[in-house]
């Protein structure tokens, strides 16, 4: 199992990368003008890197706090490019804000750990 969720992050982290390179040449191809494609573009390279870094963290051996603050931190790159697919209304602020939510605690709980350390 551990090998086929690496061999699964290798594929969606690859992908991810290939979105980005589809989102730049089609954004210099519109003078970087904001179009669909790019939000489109955009939000799919999201979702893959989000993908990418949970299969990781479920392939990883560490304590459940780790794991969990990483699968949360992929749900939040998820999230980030799914609400980039829904029309703006309660679903998309409750995904924005859940997307926020979950980036400040996971930094907050870094910041704590790193002065918790030092000290």
């Amino acid at each position: 199992m551990t090998r086929l969720l690496r061999r699964a992050s290798v594929l969606f982290f690859a992908l991810a990368l290939a979105g980005i390179a589809i989102l730049w040449i089609a954004d210099s191809l519109h003078a970087l003008r904001f179009t669909p494609f790019h939000q489109r573009a955009g939000a799919l390279a999201l979702i893959l890197i989000g993908i990418s870094y949970i299969a990781l963290q479920l392939s990883l051996r560490r304590g459940r706090g780790e794991t969990l603050k990483g699968i949360f931190l992929g749900a939040a790159f998820v999230l980030w490019g799914g609400e980039q697919f829904v029309p703006s209304g309660p679903l998309m602020t409750a995904m924005d804000s859940a997307v926020i939510t979950i980036f400040v605690v996971d930094l907050s709980l870094i910041i704590v750990g790193e002065v918790r350390r030092r000290n």
